[in-house]
């Protein structure tokens, strides 16, 4: 058996180059051989790797060709004239489609899926475990595809004993059934299934082997590294025993690991040996049997980290102190250990650039988490480096993928305004019209109808908003005619009736379609353009026949299944790079898994070392347990773990300098270390104390947004000049003006307001606004004279409904504040009805407006009291209706609540409009909740009223002297104890000086 190993600690690729030149030399030999490796990263790299290692100025390279053990991707068929009778395998879409429709049958009170997002998901562990099934050949696959559905049967009738539970019992009762669907299905489409034509297309590829063994070399190369299914591994017996010149070329064992018995692995599925060791056994073959493919160097960090995970039970060398022994490994190794992956991602960016400081070095990142990979993809630019996640992104993150989920969700969101907004403002969208055009109306549609409390739903509420406009605007009119004309019929998609997942698909690409045009471009160019544009059209095109092999759908889960649907796909598009000047960088990549294997790196990190994502959580599906995959004959999930675990040991040892990152926490939650650094950290204490050295970028990278000097930020204190201090304020602005001079200022004199939150509930504004306009409404219609409450009832429920009406409150709302509003109503006409006789006028929503004559100019103070009334002793009362908390006595004495006070002095001075100046005998608040006790009458009793009115105006005239007339500057919330307004803290940066602000106060 022509069984060769490479050691671990040297780089696979490089060696295995050496090895294929000195025993096929430059020239024709080379030439006419073929290399088997698995995956097509690999193939390329071993390209250069020729190209590197030759001596001769060219060369012709052998046939390199990538051959799938573990999965049915990233895998190259080789051409056989008996693969031509195979039949063609299913897509894998249309099969995720079929194989869902059939679980969707399942009822949901049994498991069964509760939405069509949720059947697409079954429908793909189905397809994984019908996958694997074929791959490990659980039942050996016959050379009649349609007699392993019988089979298969027959092995799931004995799975499910009683003895199980009446979970697992349903569920493979069920599986059966599927089975067979499964079966005929392929039948009349004279398909094959994807795991089932891999293995057959491998062993046609043995056998033709066998026949006609090939006149040059063929060289399997590190296949099965972590493990490989029956099929592969019985080729690989071919290679290695049947043809004149095949060689078989494995990733040798470290000195540990090499020295257990297989009994060991076998039963240890989570070592990185497990698996390889397995694919041997089935050769009848062991790595004693293997000849050195090219002379061994001095052992390294493959020697430390197989002690460090070695199987419990053979931890003999874990009680032999040998610390000398290690230092060689550890200065190759280091750790980051990071707070949070933002902080990781960092670290791992400078960790890349400095290996970029030894002329030529090459250095990469290896993770599993796609999510490590993109922060560091996004942090390198900053030190000059640009590159993109080899795994690629999912199209679903694209831009035009992203536009397309946003038209599913603006359609089962009828319209509403986030994602109505969401969708007009995509780059993407210009419905037809230029887009400068587009975005302008857009935006003016954003401020008029869609801030603030939400309009009715659809496009008709849309219209209704707009035609309730003072001013007509004909552009948003022609906004809404083109969305409505973009959209077509995909405008809502209510829970029922249920349609056909196609129909739906073709609708919503019509209206993308459409809201991407231009005048000058189809909407289709623009959306399928790019890289990224190409690859999302290739997937919709695959996803065509899917959904037509799903069963109708209830339209509202369409967003989820179009989303999961569309996830599916990835594209190589840059990400990083695009829009850049330069290209990405030659020496550093940015790497998964499976495109790290067999490649070598002067300095690799490898990231994300945290349980559940390297390695991953040994999850054995939702339809089978463990127990069950085993009586069938399917290997342990943990193997899973064994094979990433190879990619952990082969990966580290491979590199000139390996190192291990991860992080504290991740998504807000603490990350438990991956086993092998725990192992390795509680094996290197043993070794008198030793432990891996910490890479100082990890430091460097907390310090790099940190200043050199902390200089606090000064309290905003803007001094406009008398010009532009306003010469007209309002009681409320006075207010403001003593809590927050910076608000008022930012207010008054800038002229700013925050915008409304979108989409923005009915709250304790809008509820008093109501109380407000029905009492208003209900005092201007009642007579002087209390005319009964026969009579006062239905003038106070025609102010109430009218009051609901113009707030245009949701049903929901308007449900729980109508019985409020009654209530109120009650409370009021009672008061009425007691009060009505000792009062000779009164007035509601009342203005007033006075001129204060200062040194510095003039100022005019505006107010509007809830009501004014003329009592019999012909003194004024004033009230303020009030729906949540009402100021306290000693806030209107302090002067910080002077809005009743001020009304009162305006009212003696005869500023309010039709009513005769007079004395103020009371103020008054009345606090109206609606609830079990809807009213509360809350009298101001201050201890002199006439002085605490002086008191007022003086104040009142002190600021106007300091603020309006004079040069005093507006202080942010100068008061700390004071309430003030919270529309501008970010513009004064309250929270970068309020802290030192607060201890010197």
């Amino acid at each position: 058996m022509k069984l060769f190993a490479i050691p671990p600690d040297q780089a696979f690729l490089p060696a295995l180059t050496r090895g294929t030149l000195a025993r096929l030399g430059a020239g024709e030999a080379l030439a006419a051989a073929t290399i088997l490796l698995p995956t097509r990263r690999a193939a390329r790299a071993l390209q250069a790797t020729f190209l590197r290692e030759a001596e001769t100025p060219a060369l012709l390279l052998p046939r390199m060709r990538a051959l799938a053990g573990l999965s049915t991707e990233d895998a190259d068929e080789l051409a056989l004239p008996a693969l031509l009778r195979l039949p063609p395998a299913v897509e894998p879409l249309r099969r995720q489609a079929v194989l869902a429709g059939f679980a969707s049958r399942l009822p949901r009170e049994m498991g069964g899926p509760a939405s069509a997002e949720h059947a697409w998901a079954l429908g793909m562990e189905l397809g994984k475990l019908l996958d694997e099934i074929a791959l490990e050949e659980a039942e050996i696959i016959p050379d009649d595809p349609d007699l392993l559905g019988h089979r298969w049967l027959e092995r799931l009738e004995a799975l499910a004993p009683e003895a199980l539970a009446q979970h697992w019992q349903i569920t493979t009762t069920f599986l059966r059934g599927i089975v067979q669907e499964w079966q005929l299905w392929l039948t009349e489409q004279g398909l094959l299934d994807i795991g089932v034509r891999r293995v057959l297309a491998l062993r046609a590829q043995r056998v033709a082997w066998e026949e006609a063994p090939p006149e040059g070399a063929v060289i399997a190369a590190g296949i099965g590294m972590g493990g490989t299914v029956p099929a592969a591994a019985d080729l690989l017996r071919v290679i290695a025993t049947r043809l004149p010149q095949g060689f078989v070329v494995l990733p040798g064992e470290d000195p540990a690991t090499a020295a257990l018995p297989w009994e060991a692995l076998r039963d240890a599925p989570t070592h990185p040996y497990a698996g390889q060791r397995a694919m041997l056994d089935r050769m009848g073959a062991s790595l004693a049997d293997a000849a050195p493919w090219v002379p061994a160097g001095p052992d390294g960090i493959a020697e430390l980290l197989g002690v460090a995970m070695l199987p419990a039970g053979h931890l003999e060398p874990w009680q032999r102190p040998e610390p000398a022994r290690w230092h060689d490994a550890l200065a190759r190794l280091s750790r980051i250990e990071a707070s949070d992956a933002q902080h990781e991602a960092s670290a791992i960016a400078l960790t890349l650039r400095g290996a970029l400081e030894t002329p030529g070095a090459r250095a990469a990142l290896v993770t599993p988490d796609r999510d490590l990979a993109r922060r560091v993809a996004a942090e390198l630019p900053r030190h000059g480096i640009l590159a993109d996640d080899s795994a690629g992104q999912p199209l679903s993150d694209t831009p035009p993928g992203a536009f397309l989920r946003l038209i599913a969700h603006l359609a089962a969101g009828e319209c509403g305004p986030v994602a109505l907004l969401s969708v007009l403002k995509h780059p993407l969208c210009a419905g037809d019209m230029e887009r400068a055009e587009w975005l302008a109306a857009s935006q003016a549609l954003e401020r008029v109808a869609l801030r603030g409390p939400s309009p009715g739903p659809g496009l008709a509420g849309l219209r209704a908003a707009i035609a309730s406009l003072r001013e007509p605007e004909p552009r948003l009119a022609a906004l809404l005619d083109a969305l409505e004309a973009g959209l077509g019929p995909f405008t809502s998609l209510p829970p029922s009736p249920p349609r056909p997942p196609a129909d739906l698909l073709s609708e919503h690409l019509a209206a993308a379609e459409a809201l991407a045009s231009t005048p000058s471009l189809p909407g289709g160019l623009r959306l399928y353009a790019q890289a990224e544009g190409e690859a999302l059209a290739r997937h919709l095109a695959a996803m065509a026949p899917a959904m037509a092999a799903l069963p109708p759908i209830a339209p509202a889960d369409w967003p989820g299944l179009f989303e999961a649907a569309l996830a599916q796909g990835t594209t190589q598009a840059a990400r990083i790079s695009r829009g850049r000047g330069d290209a990405a960088h030659p020496q550093v990549e940015i790497l998964g898994l499976l495109e790290a294997r067999l490649l070598d790196f002067d300095l690799v990190v490898l990231g994300a070392l945290d349980e559940t994502i390297w390695p991953q959580a040994s999850d054995p599906g939702p339809w089978m347990s463990r127990p069950m995959r085993r009586d069938f004959g399917l290997p342990s999930p943990e193997l899973r773990i064994g094979r990433v675990a190879a990619d952990f040991l082969l990966t580290a040892a491979g590199s000139r300098r390996a190192v291990l990152s991860r992080a504290a926490r991740r998504g807000g939650s603490p990350a438990v270390p991956a086993r092998w650094l725990t192992r390795l950290d509680v094996f290197l204490q043993g070794q008198s104390g030793l432990r891996l050295a910490p890479e100082p970028c990890a430091e460097w990278a907390r310090l790099l947004d940190e200043p050199a000097e902390i200089r606090p930020c000064p309290r905003p204190a803007p001094r406009p000049p008398l010009a532009a201090r306003p010469e007209r304020v309002t009681v409320s602005d006075v207010a403001m003006l003593i809590a927050d001079p910076y608000a008022f200022y930012a207010r008054r004199i800038l002229d700013l307001s925050a915008l409304d939150p979108l989409e923005q509930e009915p709250g304790a504004p809008d509820y008093g606004n109501m109380v407000h306009a029905a009492i208003h409404r209900f005092l201007a219609s009642l007579p002087q004279a209390w005319p009964g409450e026969g009579a006062a009832a239905p003038l106070w429920e025609a102010a109430a409904a009218r009051a609901l009406k113009r707030a245009a409150l949701r049903p929901a709302v308007e449900a729980l504040w109508a019985p409020r509003l009654a209530r109120i109503g009650h409370f009021i006409r009672g008061l009425e009805a007691q009060q009505r006789d000792q009062l000779l006028a009164t007035w509601a929503e009342v203005t007033a407006r006075a001129t204060l004559r200062r040194p510095g100019g003039s100022v005019t103070l505006e107010a509007r009291a809830d009501r004014v009334d003329r009592r019999l002793d012909g003194t004024l009362r004033i009230l303020d209706y009030k729906t949540g908390t009402v100021p306290s006595k000693g806030d209107v004495q302090a002067g910080t609540a002077p809005q009743l006070p001020l009304e009162a002095w305006l009212a003696e001075q005869g500023a309010f409009e039709g009513v005769p100046a007079a004395a103020v005998g009371a103020l008054e608040y009345w606090r109206l909740t609606g609830a079990d006790q809807p009213g509360e009458v809350k009298p101001l009793k201050l201890d002199d009223l006439p002085a605490t009115i002086a008191d007022a105006a003086a104040a009142l005239q002190a600021l106007a002297d300091r603020f309006l007339v004079g040069e005093a500057a507006f202080i942010a919330h100068p008061h700390p104890r004071r309430r003030a307004t919270g529309d501008f803290q970010h513009l004064a940066r309250t929270a970068e000086w309020s802290a030192e602000a607060e201890d010197g106060a």
